[in-house]
Formats: C-alpha cells, structure tokens, sequence
C-alpha cells in the first residue's frame, strides 16, 4: 500500500484542529459538570428551606433541687395545609431515616411534569417525587410513585441500596404523611425488573384475587425477606420506582400502610 506522506505544514494545521477541539470538548465538558453541580446545590437549598416550613421550636422546663431550668428543642411536625400553598398539587410526603429520601409527593395529570420540574414546579431535571396519573392516588389500594435516580445521591437514588442485604435490614420504615395524617409504612419486597414487564407495574386490579396475586408476585421476587410479614388485599400499598440503568432496568421497594401516628 503507497503510504502518504503529509507535509510539516499539513501536519501543524492537523495538530492545532486536534488541539482546538480538544480544549473545546474539555471547555464543554467542564461546563456542563459545573453547571450540574450547581443546579445540585440549589435543589438541596430548595429541600432544606421546604424541610424547615416543617420545623417547630419547642420549650420545655424542669425544675431539680430548686432551680429552674429551660430548654428549647426542634420538632419537625408535617403542616398539610403549608405544603398545598407551596404547591397545590401536593398530596403528601415521604421519609426514610438515615437516607436523604424527605421529599414532597406530588401529582399531576402525566407522568411527563414532574419528569422535568421540581415539587416547586419549576423546570429541573432533577424533577420530584410524584404519582402514576393513571393510579387513584395515595388511598388507592395500589400507587406507583416514581422519583430520578440522580448521580448525587439525591431523589430516589437511595432506592438503590435495598440491593444490599445490610440497608435492607436497616430501612424496613418508612413514614408517609397523606393529607393530614401521618402513617408507617413497611417495607415487604424489593427487588429489580424491567419497566415492561406486565407484571410489575399495576395501577388498580379488578378482583380481589389479582391483587392477591401481585401481592404474592412481588412478594416472591423480593431479594430480602422483611420482617413486618405481607400486606392482605385490605392494605394500602405504595411501590416505589427508580431508573436503575439505562436500559430499562427499575429497582422497585414495596411497602404496605401500618399504623397511623398522632403527632
């Protein structure tokens, strides 16, 4: 094969376009990263001022050897009535102890809002945590709530440590505030599936005895065996949903309505 030979001149222009679009490419990509970066902590400033409209300072006192003392301490105590003035498609809230799930839920009449707008309605790609349009809502006997698997950690992306046996067997409650009440809910399976598996994902059943089928379904395919026992077809149950991948991959919790709190 006849090899070419470029000239010194050729091969200095060759090298400084290879230069050129390097540093363009590292320029964009160091953009990007900043811009990224920033839009994280501006959702996390958003949180922590949502999370304070929830914050109330108490005093206490006692009274030993008689002197007086006085004491004032925090208590985060869920306002339904704030959360629907701070948006009025809220329908309640979620935490997990010991993880950065404490977000608004909130539900539109698509899944394709909050895909790409936070619980302030405003355009992020970080999007909220919100409800399948097509499920009757919280109190409905099954609910789907999705929320972004983000690369800091934040949303749903702490879903992805019920793949280990230790979380599992830390986080088996959940609190769940809807409307004006505060419930516990337990987790009873968790495991992973594609999102087009027709047996997964459910929006209400027709028979008892298809939701008593799911339940069993889902169930089964757990990869941890919780200790708070299987749901009935008389309880309330929430399955939560994140991207585990790329390709079509979810990673789903499972949890059922226990008790209610009086705060």
């Amino acid at each position: 094969m006849r090899k070419i030979k470029l000239s010194a001149k050729t091969f200095n222009i060759i090298r400084v376009v290879a230069l050129v679009v390097a540093a363009g490419v590292l320029i964009y990509a160091s953009y990007s990263l900043t811009d990224s970066y920033l839009g994280y902590k501006e959702d996390e400033a958003k949180y922590a001022a949502i999370n304070k409209m929830f914050e109330q300072k108490e005093t206490g006192g006692s009274n030993a050897g008689g002197l007086s003392y006085s004491s004032k301490t925090t208590k985060w105590k869920w306002n339904y009535k704030a959360m629907r003035k701070y948006n009025n498609e809220s329908v309640g809230y979620i935490k997990l102890d010991g993880t950065r799930i404490q977000y608004p839920i909130v539900a539109h009449n698509d899944n394709i809002f909050y895909l790409y707008h936070g619980s302030d309605k405003v355009s992020n790609n970080a999007g909220a945590i919100f409800v399948d349009y097509r499920c009757e809502g919280l109190e409905g006997e099954i609910c789907v709530v999705y929320g972004h698997n983000m690369l800091d950690g934040s949303m749903f992306s702490d879903l992805m440590k019920y793949k280990k046996t230790k979380f599992c067997r830390n986080h088996q409650v959940f609190d769940i505030y809807i409307g004006n009440h505060h419930y516990k809910y337990y987790v009873f399976s968790s495991f992973s599936a594609r999102k087009t598996n027709e047996h997964v994902y459910k929006f209400g059943f027709r028979k008892e005895k298809d939701f008593a089928k799911w339940i069993k379904f889902a169930k089964k395919e757990s990869n941890f065996k919780y200790k708070h026992g299987t749901p009935t077809t008389k309880d309330k149950v929430l399955m939560l949903s994140t991207c585990a991948d790329d390709y079509g991959t979810r990673e789903l919790v499972c949890l059922y309505r226990g008790e209610e709190v009086v705060d």
